[in-house]
Parts: structure tokens; sequence; C-alpha cells
């Protein structure tokens, strides 16, 4: 799976929240589908949001891809260790990933 190539589709068809913070009140919410977590998230950062994620019952995405590289698919210039996916739009991100 290109998780790049799916977070571009979603950021023209879909909706998503960047960052730690919003990621984590949305999976509390249980407003998002998934999570995508950045390879150099910080070991606390992972720890937490695993937790929440697994209470909600909603799917993490470990992806290879650096904070700068998710902020940069997502047409941001800055990065984003974790991105709540809110609506998947047209992408497939979780059919491929289940």
């Amino acid at each position: 799976m290109d998780v790049r190539k799916e977070l571009g589709v979603i950021r023209l068809t879909g909706k998503y929240l960047l960052g730690f913070r919003q990621s984590y009140l949305s999976v509390v919410r249980k407003s998002a589908k998934a999570i995508v977590l950045a390879s150099n998230c910080p070991e606390s950062v992972r720890q937490k949001m695993e937790l929440a994620a697994k209470i909600s019952a909603i799917p993490i995405i470990y992806s290879d891809l650096t904070a700068r590289e998710i902020g940069q698919a997502l047409g941001k210039p800055f990065g984003a260790s974790a991105v709540a996916i809110i609506d998947l739009g047209n992408s497939s991100l979780l059919g491929e990933a289940s």
C-alpha cells in the first residue's frame, strides 16, 4: 500500500486532523476512522495513541514515512507525527490495510 498516495487522495476528497492532540481527541470521541503514525513518531505519543485506539477499536496504520513526509503528502509545510482520518473520501487506505 502506498500511504503517501492514499494520503494525497484523502487530502483532496476526505477529511483529516493533524497532530497528536487533535488526533487523540478524535480517537477518544470515536470520530476517527483510522490513525496514521509516522516512522519517527515519539514513543510517548505512540504509546498513548495505541492505548486510546485499542480502547476505541480504531485501526492504526504504521507508516514508513517521516512526520515531514506525511505533512508534505497532505499539502502542509510542516510535519505531523499523527494524523486522524475522519472521512476516507475516495481513498482505499483501510481496504488495503485489512
